[in-house]
């Protein structure tokens, strides 16, 4: 059952990354903004069942459901998998390393959707990066990055990178923490977890071959980054993020 599984999905992927690439090639330049977000949210979801994930989302406190214009998101990470599920909630655009841009067919992708990319090792990067992130901001754009810098099996919040956070305080944007975990059968799962000396094709096997797996994306409070410093405001988001992984998610979250 496993094999068969694994065959079903990868054809599955293989077909949803097609059509994602025909039409960011062919459709998106001849649509408007919001019709490009429509196109790469459906994708998203569509690649998410593609992985056999279901999809669920917890409002925020105040009733919102996704990202509002011009805020920063920061989420935990976990799995290579973050991204779609967070696209699947909002699309935006993510802060990733340059090198994803020579990858096939996915750096196409994350060229054309307007992903913003870093190039490490330059004296100027961060500099160059926050300049564009704080411009997005400004004009409604929702962006966003992972505040740990790299992936930990969800069980734990990794210290956070304020660096990226100067975005936020720059431009006046709030900041949206999102709080993402991975579970089987109700229970905390780590097979989609990037951990360790785990390749990406192994950690994507694991999650072909798995059953039951869904992903619950929770939205926090929005907090304002007036008056505060890139580590002040990565300190208050931090703490929000590790408060709520103490409350229980409710028992009715949104299926999508």
């Amino acid at each position: 059952m496993g094999s068969l599984r694994l065959l079903l999905r990868s054809a599955r992927l293989l077909g949803t990354v097609l059509w994602g690439l025909l039409a960011v090639l062919a459709v998106y330049p001849l649509v408007s903004a919001a019709g490009q977000l429509a196109i790469k949210r459906s994708w998203s979801r569509q690649m998410l069942k593609a992985c056999g994930l279901a999809f669920e989302i917890q409002a925020a406190p105040d009733g919102v459901i996704e990202p509002q214009p011009g805020e920063l998101v920061v989420m935990n990470h976990i799995s290579f998998i973050d991204i779609l599920a967070l696209d699947a909630l909002r699309p935006v655009h993510f802060i990733a390393k340059s090198e994803i841009r020579k990858w096939p067919v996915i750096g196409i992708l994350c060229d054309r959707t307007g992903t913003i990319f870093i190039e490490r090792g330059k004296r100027r990067a961060v500099h160059d990066v926050l300049k564009t992130m704080a411009n997005e901001l400004r004009q409604g754009e929702v962006v966003s990055f992972f505040p740990e810098g790299t992936t930990s099996d969800g069980r734990q919040l990794l210290p956070f990178h304020a660096n990226l956070f100067e975005a936020a305080v720059r431009s006046g944007a709030p900041v949206r923490p999102v709080v993402i975990r991975y579970l089987q059968r109700d229970e905390p799962s780590i097979i989609p977890a990037y951990i360790d000396d785990l390749s990406l094709v192994d950690c994507t096997l694991a999650v072909f071959r798995a059953s039951g797996l869904r992903v619950q994306m929770r939205l926090l409070a929005s907090i304002p980054s007036q008056g505060l410093t890139r580590h002040e405001l990565a300190a208050q988001v931090r703490q929000a993020m590790l408060h709520s992984r103490e409350v229980p998610l409710a028992d009715l979250a949104r299926s999508v």
